[in-house]
């Protein structure tokens, strides 16, 4: 079923076929009932709500019924980036020259490692997603020092988080750019490298200066050098796959979703097969490959469930609600566009703090509140959303980052964005407003 939603996508992409959006919908919402068991219960109940939420909105419509349809359908191209991603996540479990650019990176003294993981992690975990944290996060695993523990982590969550600001293969870049529909990633993405480098240094300054300090000197190691071989390889897979996705989207005129869900499996493939035992590359590699990602697939039945109860409470709040007075609302607290952009900020980090996904805040509001309704150029929204969307699944107890970490660590979500993120989250998010408030009076 999910494969399926998935060639449905990319069928909807290039041929629109408006009979198809019901049989997707319908899809999804058959995949959801039969993983819903299997679905932590805390979700369980916030896919719940929201969903009510949502529904309750789009009862308030005179086409509710598609209404909702369409909600769910908007998931797609969600679960098609997810789709995508699944077929990297072995191949750099077993690559060699990943393996050799992961043992670099951990072997660094401590005067450099916390900048090496928190760039290290960036750069990996920018374009392959989870699977380059997944690759870091085994020294995390094995730390038995708590306070060194917990420095490492958040060199982890602080790296990967800022990778946000600007990567076209993050979902945090792919929601905003679904939500606000005139924008490309060209309007947001390089300046998105700023805020990114912005989140990094100042996360580098406090534990230096803060978490450093507090602990006793540690004994210096002795780094591993990466080889020339290894070195030049991962850095000619990391282009590739960039240069790959960026020349299909300007040829085709294709989102980045949709992109990767066409390339991405036959690129994880041929790199899966590249350092197989000759012999047994193919079919062999391929099949295994293969089986392996739709294995997993159901694996992902909780991004499904937010993800879908977003889109929903999304389009049943904006035809609920009168998005011209709520406007009218906000311009009268907020008549000044760089106060929204402060608000905005400390709207995600409380929100998420509390529980709710980026997500559903990106695509609750810009449903509710588009940018032109209040003001705002809509690559000032974007820049402020993508900037901000980092710091939330920092501080979020609830996010796929913070809850990935609580797996490899054992420390409660909570304590992991509560009390070690936090800081450096409203830190950075004060920091970034004044970036984006300097850009938008610069240019």
């Amino acid at each position: 079923m999910y494969l399926a939603v998935a060639v449905l996508a990319l069928i909807d992409a290039f041929v629109h076929l408006p009979q198809l959006v019901p049989v997707t919908a319908g899809l999804i919402v058959l995949f959801i009932v039969l993983q819903f068991r299997q679905i932590p219960f805390p979700q369980k109940i916030a896919g719940l709500v929201l969903t009510l939420i949502g529904l309750i909105g789009a009862a308030a419509s005179d086409h509710w019924a598609g209404v909702v349809i369409d909600g769910i359908a908007r998931s797609r191209i969600f679960l098609l980036l997810f789709f995508a991603v699944s077929w990297l996540q072995l191949p750099v479990k077993q690559s060699p020259s990943m393996q050799a650019a992961r043992e670099t990176i951990v072997s660094q003294p401590p005067g450099r490692r916390f900048m090496y993981m928190s760039f290290g992690v960036h750069v990996l975990g920018s374009v392959l997603n989870l699977a380059g944290l997944g690759l870091l996060s085994t020294m995390v695993e094995g730390q038995k020092d708590p306070h060194l523990r917990r420095r490492m982590t958040m060199a982890l969550i602080n790296g990967f988080g800022s990778a946000s600001c600007w990567s076209p293969f993050f979902i945090g870049m792919i929601v905003v750019l679904v939500a606000i529909p005139t924008l490309s990633w060209r309007d947001i993405g390089p300046l998105g490298i700023i805020l990114a480098l912005t989140i990094i240094t100042i996360g580098w300054l406090y534990d230096r200066l803060v978490l450093r300090a507090a602990m006793p000197s540690e004994a210096a190691s002795s780094p591993v050098a990466i080889s020339r071989q290894h070195f030049w390889r991962t850095a000619a897979l990391l282009g590739s796959l960039v240069g790959l996705t960026i020349a299909v989207v300007d040829i085709t005129g294709t989102s980045i979703p949709v992109t990767l869900g066409l390339m991405g499996p036959p690129f994880a493939i041929f790199w899966y097969m590249s350092f197989g035992a000759k012999g047994t590359r193919f079919p062999h590699r391929a099949k295994s490959l293969t089986y392996e990602v739709m294995k997993g697939l159901p694996t992902l039945r909780n991004e499904v469930l937010v993800f879908v109860a977003a889109n929903i409470l999304g389009v049943g709040l904006s035809s609920a609600i009168p998005s011209q007075d709520v406007a009218a609302l906000v311009n009268a607290v907020l008549p000044w566009t760089d106060a929204k952009v402060i608000a905005i900020i400390l709207f995600f980090l409380i929100t998420s703090m509390i529980g709710l996904h980026a997500v559903i805040v990106v695509i609750a509001l810009s449903s509710i509140l588009p940018p032109e309704a209040i003001g705002m150029r809509d690559w000032v929204m974007g820049l402020t959303y993508v900037g901000v969307w980092g710091l939330s699944t920092m501080v979020s107890p609830f996010s796929g980052t913070t809850l990935y970490m609580s797996r490899v660590t054992g420390v409660p979500a909570h304590i992991i964005g509560w009390r070690w993120m936090a800081p450096t989250a409203f830190l950075n998010g004060a920091v970034i407003a004044g970036i984006i408030i300097a850009i938008r009076h610069l240019i």
